[in-house]
Protein backbone atom coordinates (compact mmCIF):
# COMPACT_ATOMS: atom_id res chain seq x y z
CA UNK A 1 0.00 0.00 0.00
CA UNK A 2 1.08 3.42 -0.69
CA UNK A 3 1.31 6.64 2.07
CA UNK A 4 -2.32 7.60 0.80
CA UNK A 5 -4.99 6.26 3.73
CA UNK A 6 -7.91 5.78 1.32
CA UNK A 7 -8.70 4.64 -2.48
CA UNK A 8 -9.43 7.70 -3.68
CA UNK A 9 -6.19 9.54 -2.41
CA UNK A 10 -4.79 6.70 -4.33
CA UNK A 11 -6.71 7.32 -7.62
CA UNK A 12 -6.30 10.49 -7.87
CA UNK A 13 -2.44 11.24 -7.52
CA UNK A 14 -2.20 8.58 -9.65
CA UNK A 15 -4.35 9.62 -12.17
CA UNK A 16 -2.16 12.20 -14.17
CA UNK A 17 0.40 9.39 -15.09
CA UNK A 18 -1.84 6.95 -15.56
CA UNK A 19 -2.43 6.08 -19.70
CA UNK A 20 -5.53 5.94 -21.77
CA UNK A 21 -5.54 2.59 -21.44
CA UNK A 22 -5.48 3.08 -17.55
CA UNK A 23 -8.13 5.34 -17.38
CA UNK A 24 -10.68 3.75 -19.68
CA UNK A 25 -10.49 0.99 -16.66
CA UNK A 26 -10.88 3.73 -14.01
CA UNK A 27 -13.65 4.58 -15.31
CA UNK A 28 -14.88 1.23 -16.12
CA UNK A 29 -14.37 0.23 -12.43
CA UNK A 30 -15.73 3.49 -10.65
CA UNK A 31 -18.79 3.89 -13.11
CA UNK A 32 -19.93 0.25 -13.14
CA UNK A 33 -19.75 -0.24 -9.45
CA UNK A 34 -20.21 -3.03 -8.43
CA UNK A 35 -20.49 -5.38 -10.64
CA UNK A 36 -17.16 -4.28 -12.13
CA UNK A 37 -15.08 -5.55 -8.98
CA UNK A 38 -16.76 -8.97 -8.86
CA UNK A 39 -15.14 -10.46 -11.85
CA UNK A 40 -11.50 -12.09 -12.52
CA UNK A 41 -8.80 -10.39 -13.84
CA UNK A 42 -9.27 -11.41 -17.09
CA UNK A 43 -13.15 -10.39 -16.96
CA UNK A 44 -12.74 -7.12 -15.90
CA UNK A 45 -10.41 -6.46 -18.77
CA UNK A 46 -12.58 -8.09 -21.15
CA UNK A 47 -15.64 -5.62 -19.83
CA UNK A 48 -13.20 -2.68 -19.55
CA UNK A 49 -12.18 -2.90 -23.07
CA UNK A 50 -8.52 -2.98 -21.99
CA UNK A 51 -5.32 -5.98 -21.47
CA UNK A 52 -5.07 -7.84 -18.38
CA UNK A 53 -1.73 -6.86 -17.83
CA UNK A 54 -3.26 -3.27 -17.80
CA UNK A 55 -5.33 -4.21 -15.08
CA UNK A 56 -2.45 -5.93 -12.92
CA UNK A 57 -0.22 -2.83 -13.63
CA UNK A 58 -3.16 -0.46 -12.95
CA UNK A 59 -3.72 -1.94 -8.98
CA UNK A 60 0.53 -2.04 -8.63
CA UNK A 61 0.60 1.41 -9.61
CA UNK A 62 -2.02 2.70 -7.46
CA UNK A 63 -0.25 0.42 -4.54
CA UNK A 64 -2.28 -2.52 -4.10
CA UNK A 65 -0.26 -5.74 -3.85
CA UNK A 66 -3.17 -7.81 -6.13
CA UNK A 67 -6.70 -7.36 -7.28
CA UNK A 68 -7.93 -8.86 -4.67
CA UNK A 69 -6.96 -6.18 -1.98
CA UNK A 70 -8.10 -3.47 -4.68
CA UNK A 71 -10.98 -4.66 -4.96
CA UNK A 72 -11.77 -5.44 -0.84
CA UNK A 73 -10.55 -1.82 -0.91
CA UNK A 74 -12.87 -0.46 -4.28
CA UNK A 75 -16.08 -2.10 -1.92
CA UNK A 76 -15.73 -0.81 1.16
CA UNK A 77 -14.77 2.97 0.17
CA UNK A 78 -16.60 3.22 -3.51
CA UNK A 79 -20.28 2.15 -1.24
CA UNK A 80 -20.80 6.37 -0.78
CA UNK A 81 -20.58 7.32 -4.51
CA UNK A 82 -24.04 6.88 -5.22
CA UNK A 83 -25.21 7.84 -1.70
CA UNK A 84 -28.59 9.16 -1.44
CA UNK A 85 -28.87 13.06 0.75
CA UNK A 86 -30.54 10.89 3.29
CA UNK A 87 -27.88 8.30 3.61
CA UNK A 88 -25.30 11.21 3.61
CA UNK A 89 -26.88 13.12 6.14
CA UNK A 90 -27.28 10.19 8.39
CA UNK A 91 -23.61 9.18 8.27
CA UNK A 92 -22.39 12.78 9.86
CA UNK A 93 -25.46 12.85 11.98
CA UNK A 94 -24.14 9.55 13.46
CA UNK A 95 -20.65 11.69 14.60
CA UNK A 96 -21.23 14.24 18.03
CA UNK A 97 -19.83 17.28 17.48
CA UNK A 98 -19.65 19.69 20.01
CA UNK A 99 -18.54 22.94 17.92
CA UNK A 100 -21.16 24.63 15.86
CA UNK A 101 -22.33 23.11 12.79
CA UNK A 102 -20.99 26.33 11.16
CA UNK A 103 -17.69 25.90 12.19
CA UNK A 104 -17.22 22.18 11.77
CA UNK A 105 -19.31 22.74 8.02
CA UNK A 106 -16.27 25.93 7.69
CA UNK A 107 -13.37 23.37 8.57
CA UNK A 108 -14.19 20.62 6.10
CA UNK A 109 -14.33 23.50 3.44
CA UNK A 110 -11.41 25.15 3.67
CA UNK A 111 -9.47 20.89 3.96
CA UNK A 112 -11.67 20.59 0.39
CA UNK A 113 -10.28 23.94 -0.67
CA UNK A 114 -6.37 22.63 0.47
CA UNK A 115 -6.58 19.42 -0.36
CA UNK A 116 -8.12 20.41 -3.66
CA UNK A 117 -6.02 23.01 -4.75
CA UNK A 118 -2.93 21.56 -3.72
CA UNK A 119 -3.37 18.11 -4.98
CA UNK A 120 -3.94 19.72 -8.77
CA UNK A 121 -1.01 18.25 -11.57
CA UNK A 122 0.70 21.96 -12.65
CA UNK A 123 1.22 20.35 -16.08
CA UNK A 124 -2.22 18.76 -16.19
CA UNK A 125 -3.62 22.60 -15.58
CA UNK A 126 -1.53 24.22 -18.00
CA UNK A 127 -2.22 21.83 -20.85
CA UNK A 128 -6.18 22.98 -20.12
CA UNK A 129 -4.99 26.95 -19.98
CA UNK A 130 -3.19 26.23 -23.02
CA UNK A 131 -5.88 24.45 -24.99
CA UNK A 132 -8.82 26.90 -23.62
CA UNK A 133 -6.68 30.38 -24.47
CA UNK A 134 -6.38 28.76 -27.69
CA UNK A 135 -8.06 30.87 -30.04
CA UNK A 136 -8.05 28.28 -33.52
CA UNK A 137 -10.36 25.95 -31.32
CA UNK A 138 -13.86 26.62 -30.72
CA UNK A 139 -15.19 26.03 -26.66
CA UNK A 140 -18.39 24.06 -25.65
CA UNK A 141 -19.33 23.69 -21.75
CA UNK A 142 -21.64 20.81 -20.45
CA UNK A 143 -22.67 20.45 -16.91
CA UNK A 144 -24.85 18.31 -15.15
CA UNK A 145 -28.17 18.69 -12.64
CA UNK A 146 -25.55 20.42 -9.75
CA UNK A 147 -22.97 21.36 -11.76
CA UNK A 148 -24.54 23.52 -14.91
CA UNK A 149 -24.48 26.74 -12.95
CA UNK A 150 -20.21 26.01 -12.43
CA UNK A 151 -20.70 25.35 -16.58
CA UNK A 152 -22.15 28.69 -16.87
CA UNK A 153 -20.42 30.69 -14.75
CA UNK A 154 -17.17 29.52 -16.49
CA UNK A 155 -19.01 30.29 -19.82
CA UNK A 156 -19.56 34.11 -18.78
CA UNK A 157 -16.13 34.45 -17.52
CA UNK A 158 -14.62 32.94 -20.76
CA UNK A 159 -17.13 35.04 -23.25
CA UNK A 160 -14.69 38.06 -21.73
CA UNK A 161 -11.42 36.30 -22.84
CA UNK A 162 -12.26 34.65 -26.18
CA UNK A 163 -14.84 34.12 -28.67
CA UNK A 164 -16.01 30.87 -29.90
CA UNK A 165 -17.51 29.93 -26.19
CA UNK A 166 -20.90 27.78 -25.98
CA UNK A 167 -22.81 26.73 -22.96
CA UNK A 168 -24.78 23.89 -24.09
CA UNK A 169 -28.19 23.26 -23.06
CA UNK A 170 -29.38 20.95 -20.33
CA UNK A 171 -31.73 19.34 -22.75
CA UNK A 172 -30.07 16.21 -24.24
CA UNK A 173 -32.52 16.98 -27.43
CA UNK A 174 -30.32 19.65 -27.87
CA UNK A 175 -26.96 18.01 -28.39
CA UNK A 176 -26.92 16.01 -31.65
CA UNK A 177 -27.52 19.50 -33.40
CA UNK A 178 -24.77 20.76 -31.73
CA UNK A 179 -22.44 18.02 -32.33
CA UNK A 180 -23.04 19.29 -36.41
CA UNK A 181 -21.48 22.14 -35.03
CA UNK A 182 -18.37 20.84 -33.51
CA UNK A 183 -15.30 20.27 -35.21
CA UNK A 184 -11.63 17.75 -34.63
CA UNK A 185 -9.51 20.00 -32.23
CA UNK A 186 -12.53 21.62 -30.45
CA UNK A 187 -12.46 21.30 -26.56
CA UNK A 188 -15.27 19.98 -24.79
CA UNK A 189 -15.67 20.67 -21.10
CA UNK A 190 -17.00 18.50 -19.13
CA UNK A 191 -18.45 19.05 -15.38
CA UNK A 192 -19.27 16.07 -13.84
CA UNK A 193 -19.68 15.13 -9.97
CA UNK A 194 -21.96 12.22 -8.01
CA UNK A 195 -24.32 11.22 -8.84
CA UNK A 196 -22.90 10.93 -12.28
CA UNK A 197 -25.17 11.78 -15.15
CA UNK A 198 -25.33 8.89 -18.03
CA UNK A 199 -26.51 11.50 -20.99
CA UNK A 200 -23.60 13.96 -20.09
CA UNK A 201 -21.11 10.58 -20.26
CA UNK A 202 -22.62 9.76 -23.21
CA UNK A 203 -22.59 13.16 -25.13
CA UNK A 204 -19.11 13.13 -23.86
CA UNK A 205 -18.36 9.91 -25.87
CA UNK A 206 -19.71 11.44 -28.65
CA UNK A 207 -17.52 14.15 -28.71
CA UNK A 208 -14.63 12.55 -28.31
CA UNK A 209 -15.86 10.21 -31.36
CA UNK A 210 -15.31 13.36 -33.30
CA UNK A 211 -12.05 14.15 -32.19
CA UNK A 212 -12.63 17.03 -29.76
CA UNK A 213 -10.60 17.27 -26.62
CA UNK A 214 -12.20 16.66 -23.40
CA UNK A 215 -11.90 18.29 -20.52
CA UNK A 216 -13.61 16.87 -17.04
CA UNK A 217 -14.05 18.68 -13.63
CA UNK A 218 -15.15 16.11 -11.64
CA UNK A 219 -15.05 15.13 -7.75
CA UNK A 220 -12.38 12.48 -5.86
CA UNK A 221 -14.41 9.57 -7.13
CA UNK A 222 -13.81 10.83 -10.75
CA UNK A 223 -16.75 10.58 -13.31
CA UNK A 224 -16.70 7.68 -15.69
CA UNK A 225 -16.53 10.61 -18.38
CA UNK A 226 -12.99 9.86 -17.28
CA UNK A 227 -12.54 7.03 -19.93
CA UNK A 228 -12.75 9.61 -22.69
CA UNK A 229 -10.97 13.01 -21.16
CA UNK A 230 -7.45 13.84 -22.22
CA UNK A 231 -7.23 16.30 -19.01
CA UNK A 232 -9.13 15.39 -15.71
CA UNK A 233 -9.22 18.10 -12.82
CA UNK A 234 -10.20 16.60 -9.67
CA UNK A 235 -12.25 18.60 -6.60
CA UNK A 236 -12.68 17.74 -2.85
CA UNK A 237 -16.49 17.66 -2.40
CA UNK A 238 -17.52 16.08 0.54
CA UNK A 239 -18.77 17.74 3.46
CA UNK A 240 -21.09 17.18 6.60
CA UNK A 241 -24.03 17.85 4.88
CA UNK A 242 -26.99 15.79 2.92
CA UNK A 243 -25.46 17.82 -0.26
CA UNK A 244 -21.95 18.23 -1.88
CA UNK A 245 -19.80 21.10 -1.59
CA UNK A 246 -19.35 22.71 -5.24
CA UNK A 247 -16.96 25.37 -3.39
CA UNK A 248 -13.70 23.64 -4.14
CA UNK A 249 -14.55 23.06 -7.91
CA UNK A 250 -15.51 26.74 -8.07
CA UNK A 251 -12.27 27.26 -6.62
CA UNK A 252 -10.71 25.81 -9.28
CA UNK A 253 -12.71 27.31 -12.23
CA UNK A 254 -11.71 30.51 -10.75
CA UNK A 255 -7.87 29.47 -10.23
CA UNK A 256 -8.26 28.68 -14.24
CA UNK A 257 -9.71 31.56 -14.95
CA UNK A 258 -6.72 33.61 -13.61
CA UNK A 259 -3.92 31.77 -14.94
CA UNK A 260 -6.04 32.19 -18.50
CA UNK A 261 -6.69 36.14 -17.89
CA UNK A 262 -2.23 36.30 -17.38
CA UNK A 263 -1.71 34.44 -20.66
CA UNK A 264 -4.33 36.67 -22.63
CA UNK A 265 -4.19 39.52 -20.82
CA UNK A 266 -3.86 42.34 -23.91
CA UNK A 267 -6.53 40.60 -25.17
CA UNK A 268 -8.50 40.30 -21.92
CA UNK A 269 -8.03 43.76 -21.50
CA UNK A 270 -9.01 44.87 -25.01
CA UNK A 271 -12.25 42.95 -24.53
CA UNK A 272 -13.39 43.87 -21.15
CA UNK A 273 -12.79 48.00 -22.44
CA UNK A 274 -14.95 46.90 -25.15
CA UNK A 275 -17.45 45.43 -23.02
CA UNK A 276 -17.64 48.00 -20.28
CA UNK A 277 -18.20 50.71 -23.45
CA UNK A 278 -21.36 48.61 -24.42
CA UNK A 279 -22.12 48.34 -20.43
CA UNK A 280 -22.28 52.35 -20.57
CA UNK A 281 -24.33 52.52 -23.31
CA UNK A 282 -26.91 51.14 -22.05
CA UNK A 283 -27.14 51.87 -18.95
CA UNK A 284 -26.70 48.62 -17.24
CA UNK A 285 -25.25 49.12 -13.89
CA UNK A 286 -25.62 52.19 -11.94
CA UNK A 287 -22.56 54.59 -11.68
CA UNK A 288 -20.12 54.41 -8.95
CA UNK A 289 -19.94 57.67 -6.79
Amino acid sequence: MTQFQTLEDQLRAAMPAMTRAERRLASHMLGNFPLSVLGTVATIAQDAGVSAPTVVRFVRKIGFSGYPEFRAQLHEEMGERLASPITKHEKWADRLEIDHPLNRFALRVIENLRQTLSQQDLRTFDAVRDLLADKSRSVYLIGGRLTRSIAEYFTTALHVMRSDVTLLSSQPNTWPPALLDMSAGDVLVVFDIRRYEPSVQQFAELAHAQQMEVVLFTDQWVSPTAGVARHILTSQIEVPSAWDTIVPLIALVESMLSALQDANWQDTRERLERMERFYEEMLLFKRMR
